[in-house]
């Protein structure tokens, strides 16, 4: 069936030139694997994106070894860019020893040479789908690409002369050969990047008694407006506004509010991301998602940072040291401690039943 679909695909290349229909068309992957060459880590996010824009997530959870994890993905053709997110778990706490991060370009174009390369380096290669590999070493991340031709199975002979530049490596493991597509140092960090998977610092209002946010932005450092759901590294300045149901019991169509408003810059911004960091370092088990969360008691505007934290017991809930200085606490509305980034009145606005 698929040599039957690979000759009507080029059949329709041949006749299609004119809308750029090239040999590129079966150069896309159809597996993604991710793997280590140190042991375990937890590989959050790896964003390929190839020349057409189209991406695949290689990023599988917690992985050890090569190939490692494995899934099936779309298509995914020449990768031109990467952005990942990875961690080493740390053997005495449950707080990773390093977290890495990369962004950058892949050459494209010497990319898919090497993938022309191994392709037709092989006398006896018959429809074999290509896999991308990201393979992690602390620091150190690369991509390659392979046809998984295992001797075992395949006739894996090559072609005399077929990689003149000697692109073609043995697999990490020595079972196949593969090309490296990609090889980077990402950054290296003791605490999780801020709006990273690790840390996402995702926007919530929460709703308390009669009291709900109406309206809200939060700007960051560079003054870009961020909303409801949108992830940010930190908030620099705020504007909400709020309502307060003054008589709850009454009938939906007989319902008053007090409707507030406050707009402010955040002190110190610098000192808001260590009290971030200090709380962090403070929990005792496995930090989850993490959110700024804004509400509202009455007439005053709270924002706060807080992280889900749990322990190795499922279901149960890691505990937060108490801090003397006062910079998080717990809050009943939110269920878990919290940082307080700001908490001030607003200025009464209006009073009305719309």
């Amino acid at each position: 069936m698929l040599k039957v679909i690979n000759k009507y695909l080029l059949v329709f290349c041949m006749a299609s030139l004119v809308f750029g229909c090239s040999d590129e068309q079966f150069l896309n992957a159809k597996f993604g694997n991710a793997g280590t060459l140190d042991g375990t880590y937890s590989i959050r996010d790896v964003l390929i994106t190839d020349t057409s824009g189209a991406f695949s997530n290689l990023g599988y959870g917690s992985v050890n070894g090569y190939p490692g994890a494995s899934a099936g993905i779309s298509g995914l053709g020449v990768p031109a860019h990467i952005s990942a997110y990875w961690s080493k778990p740390s053997e005495a706490s449950p707080h990773p020893a390093a977290y890495y991060h990369l962004d950058n370009t892949i050459d494209a174009k010497l990319a898919s040479q090497k993938i022309k390369t191994l392709r037709g380096a092989y006398t006896a290669l018959k429809d074999k789908p290509g896999t991308i590999q990201v393979v992690v070493n602390k620091a150190q991340i690369q991509v390659l690409y392979t046809f998984k031709c295992f001797e075992v199975y395949d006739d894996c002979s090559k072609k005399d002369g077929s990689d003149p530049n000697g692109w073609i490596q043995p697999s990490p493991d020595g079972n196949t050969d593969v090309v490296m597509l990609y090889s980077g140092k990402g950054n290296v960090s003791q605490t999780a990047f801020p709006a990273s998977p690790y840390d996402q610092r995702l926007i919530r209002a929460k709703s308390i008694a009669s009291t709900n946010i109406t309206e809200l932005e939060l700007k960051n450092k560079n003054g870009e407006p961020k909303t409801l759901g949108d992830s940010v590294e930190l908030p620099s300045s705020f504007d909400i506004s709020w309502a307060k149901k003054t008589n709850p019991d009454a009938d939906y169509s007989q319902w008053v509010f007090d409707r507030y408003q406050l707009s402010s810059d955040l002190n110190s911004p610098s000192d808001n991301e260590k009290t971030i960091q200090a709380y962090r370092k403070a929990t005792d088990g496995y930090l989850k998602s993490s959110t700024f969360d804004v509400f509202a008691k009455n007439d005053r505007l709270l924002i706060t940072y807080s992280a889900a934290c749990l322990t190795e017991k499922i279901g149960e809930k890691c505990k937060v040291a108490e801090d003397p200085q006062n910079r998080w606490r717990y809050f009943d509305e939110l269920g878990r401690y919290a940082v307080v980034l700001f908490e001030g009145k607003g200025e009464l606005i209006a009073h009305s039943d719309k």
